[in-house]
């Protein structure tokens, strides 16, 4: 049973003729009663009682015209509905963004998409760049925005990245701190000093922690944290106290 065979019993229905149902269809009217024929042996009855100059349902023609106009109905839909995904003009986009993505500018990149395609609906999840590459690698979301080295993303075959900017460590000190007079700090210049790390799921972290090892220095961890915002203002209580914190 082929899909052309359901429109042309549905058309041969209408039209109560087969040379009537032929001309619209654009076929020859033999080919098409052989099409209904062909049917209706493989179904083992037939369709259509042929009257001398039309034609009309049997009973399992009925049964089987009714189920062919849902069966066409529902491709269509499917077919409009896949031609909307290709076009992007319906789908769900899910996306993985970092907590520090308001100062990244990415909510502005999501925006500017939106309005190139408005059908596109989203769910964001927020979560460190270690938990979102997990479920992007997962495919429990789509795409993420993430920190990370581009040799860590070249070991996985099945990812495609594109970098959006560079990123760089800073020291956070207070303008009466000491180190505030220097344009350079150096990695030994943690030894010993209280500092505030990147929580231990951030991408960041065992970045600095190789580099501290590869000094062999030793701060001192007084606290643990991704939020930019409080490590800066745990920052500024350290300092007063005239130690070094850093995010």
């Amino acid at each position: 049973m082929q899909i052309h065979q359901l429109r042309y019993v549905l058309k041969v229905a209408e039209k109560k003729n087969f040379s009537a149902a032929a001309r619209e269809l654009f076929i020859a009217q033999p080919s098409l009663s052989q099409q209904i024929l062909k049917l209706e042996q493989e179904l083992g009855i037939p369709l259509f009682i042929r009257h001398s100059k039309s034609v009309s349902l049997t009973e399992a023609g009925e049964h089987f015209a009714a189920a062919a106009e849902r069966i066409l109905n529902n491709i269509e839909q499917l077919t409009d509905r896949m031609d909307k995904f290709s076009r992007m003009q319906d789908g769900t986009l899910r996306i993985g963004m970092l907590w520090i993505a308001g100062y990244l500018n990415y909510p502005q990149i999501l925006t500017d998409f939106h309005q190139k395609h408005p059908g596109i609906t989203y769910k964001i999840t927020v979560d460190g760049s270690r938990a979102l590459l997990k479920l992007l690698l997962a495919r429990s979301i789509n795409s993420a925005f993430i920190i990370s080295h581009e040799n860590i993303l070249r070991k996985e075959e099945d990812l495609y990245y594109q970098k959006l900017q560079d990123d760089y460590y800073v020291a956070v000190v207070s303008k009466t701190h000491p180190f505030a007079k220097r344009d350079v700090l150096k990695i030994e210049d943690f030894q010993g000093q209280n500092i505030i790390m990147p929580s231990k799921d951030s991408a960041f972290r065992k970045e600095l922690e190789q580099v501290f090892d590869r000094y062999f220095v030793v701060p001192r961890i007084v606290c643990e944290t991704s939020q930019s915002d409080i490590g800066m203002q745990l920052a500024g209580q350290f300092q007063q106290q005239d130690s070094l914190p850093q995010s």
